[in-house]
């Protein structure tokens, strides 16, 4: 069941070159027709045709008549067929031109959605493999972090330890010079007893001696006596030269302990370097450490935004491809649809050219009756003058 077209100016020429000439040749014979049969306005008190605007003749049944002959019905049917056919041509034309302009976009799109997901799972695998690689930094930091906390705390250690060596040797140093002092003052106590003694036995010397050329049954005594003296005398020397060596010795281990003062001094120099380059190098793998961590955060939050922003654009590809696939199909149907109706159109064609075959007939038929009609109004001047 097909619609009635609606009235207005009539469709693209049919694609036939024959139907279209007898058309024309048809077209052109009616005008002619009716330009001789109706010279003037004539009355129509029944209405006028819907074809050739000719006064219509009195109805025969209960329908008004909308034609004034069989073939303004066969006209007007012939161009409703025609108008159904030009439109059903330009259809499947249009109809092959949008699926003919689809199918590269469809190709396009399907291609613009690979390269898309190739760039995302590119995009993916590179923000993953410095992803990784900052983990892997980062794991590195934390090692070397902890490694110099390790050296931080055994340098601390050290530095603790030499501390309390450096306390201990401060302290050995005053014991030893508390040492020294005491064995300077023993020294001189035995020194000024011994100057003491010297003096004494000088005085008993020169009182010997006075005594000797006094008297002389005092001599051995005072031999005697002087001989112990002298034997005191050396054990005083010996104890003095005893001192002064315990003295020497006591010195070499000042000088010794005030070495080992100053090594551990240097050592403690060495360590609190040592512990400053550790702290240095502590804080800059801090730093190390929390850019990583930013960095890792970072690469992160655009690895999150670069897979929903990919997510988006997929998913709005995909619609779009949906889409595009809906249209194709709905194309590729209509497109059924048409190659249906131009089939039917062929048979119409095939019809209409039958009928045209019959209209070429009845066309010679008219030519024959407008020549004679021609003839007819060449013979009689008069008339046609008292018609026109």
């Amino acid at each position: 069941m097909h619609d009635t077209p609606p009235a207005g100016p009539p469709g693209p020429p049919p694609t036939d070159p024959a139907l279209f000439a007898a058309d024309a040749a048809f077209a052109e014979d009616a005008s002619t027709d009716a330009a001789l049969s109706r010279p003037g306005i004539a009355p129509a008190p029944h209405g006028r045709c819907a074809w050739d605007d000719r006064p219509l003749p009195p109805a025969t049944g209960k329908r008004p008549r909308l034609y004034c002959s069989d073939a303004c019905k066969n006209a007007a049917s012939r161009a409703r067929k025609k108008t159904e056919l030009a439109a059903v041509t330009t259809a499947v034309t249009e109809a092959g031109t949008a699926l003919t302009d689809a199918r590269p976009v469809l190709e396009a799109l399907a291609t613009v959605v690979d390269r898309f997901a190739d760039k995302v799972d590119l995009a993916e695998r590179g923000a993953l493999a410095r992803l990784a690689t900052a983990e892997a930094e980062a794991a590195d930091d934390r090692a070397d972090a902890q490694t110099a906390r390790e050296q931080a705390q055994a340098a601390e250690t050290a530095r603790i330890t030499a501390e309390r060596s450096m306390r201990a040797a401060l302290q050995a140093q005053g014991q030893a010079e508390e040492r020294e002092a005491a064995a300077r003052a023993d020294l001189e106590r035995v020194a000024e007893k011994t100057r003491a003694e010297v003096l004494d036995l000088g005085k008993k010397l020169g009182e010997a001696t006075e005594a000797a050329e006094h008297a002389a049954a005092v001599t051995a005594d005072q031999a005697n006596q002087l001989r112990a003296l002298r034997t005191e005398a050396k054990e005083a020397r010996a104890a003095a030269t005893a001192l002064q060596g315990d003295l020497a010795d006591r010195e070499r281990d000042l000088a010794a302990e005030r070495a080992r003062a100053a090594a551990l001094g240097d050592q403690l120099t060495e360590q609190r370097g040592r512990a400053d380059t550790l702290a240095t190098q502590l804080a800059a793998a801090q730093d190390d450490g929390r850019r990583a961590r930013a960095e890792t955060a970072a690469v992160r939050a655009e690895l999150d935004e670069l897979r929903h922003t990919g997510d988006e654009q997929l998913r709005a590809l995909r619609t779009q491809l949906e889409d595009a696939r809906a249209q194709g199909a709905t194309s590729a149907t209509e497109l059924v649809r048409l190659q249906t109706l131009h089939e039917a159109a062929q048979d119409r064609i095939t019809d209409l050219r039958g009928q045209c075959d019959d209209l070429k007939a009845q066309r010679e038929a008219l030519r024959a009756e407008v020549r004679e009609l021609r003839a007819r109004l060449d013979s009689n001047p008069a008339r046609a003058g008292d018609e026109g």
